[in-house]
């Protein structure tokens, strides 16, 4: 009887957990191989995203495209950018993830990429954590670029000027939204003395 009844609680136990599981798993939570992904590109920043930069696409002067080997599920194209000359040898990483000619559809895929970054993170050598934090901006159809800029909030120097864009921008007849990893100075530390009253 004693076998039964702890039978009987463990099938009841399982019954209530796997509804409350459930309810965590909509569109807003993103894929264990969107996280893995996101984590991948995070790790290689501080390389230049050298271990990731694939065959060559396209070569404009000092800017150079190439194929990222590491994608974002669900994205159209992946790819690193760098510059090559004497003053900037930074890159960046981008992906298209959605287009659409409809504002609204591109809108709420703007909103639920921002969900799912947050839930990305960083795991440093030491086994610590480190997730995506930013400031949403709210789309609007009234302008035509909208970004919000998430960062990796760690006493690790190598982060201290990157951001992840997410950008939801109108091009020609459609709305495009992008991920884009990027290093970029404080607009405090690039704006002329003349600005700053100096």
């Amino acid at each position: 009887m004693k076998k039964l009844t702890n039978l009987l609680l463990a099938t009841m136990a399982m019954a209530l957990t796997v509804p409350a599981q459930a309810q965590f798993k909509t569109d807003k939570e993103p894929s264990p191989g969107f996280v893995k992904a996101i984590e991948t590109i995070l790790s290689d920043y501080p390389y230049n995203y050298r271990h990731i930069t694939g065959e060559l696409v396209e070569a404009t002067g000092d800017w150079h495209q190439y194929v990222s080997t590491v994608s974002l599920p669900g994205s159209e194209n992946c790819v690193v950018g760098v510059y090559h000359s004497e003053l900037d040898t930074t890159a960046s990483w981008q992906a298209l993830m959605f287009r659409s000619e409809t504002f609204s559809k591109a809108a709420a895929a703007y909103k639920r990429l921002y969900q799912q970054l947050t839930r990305c993170h960083l795991k440093m050598v030491d086994g610590s954590f480190y997730y995506l934090d930013g400031d949403y901006e709210e789309a609007s159809e009234d302008v035509d670029f909208i970004t919000s800029a998430l960062t990796i909030r760690t006493a690790d120097e190598r982060f201290r000027e990157f951001y992840v864009e997410l950008e939801l921008l109108y091009k020609l007849d459609e709305w495009v939204v992008n991920v884009n990893m990027v290093s970029k100075k404080k607009d405090s530390e690039v704006r002329p003395d003349w600005m700053s009253g100096k």
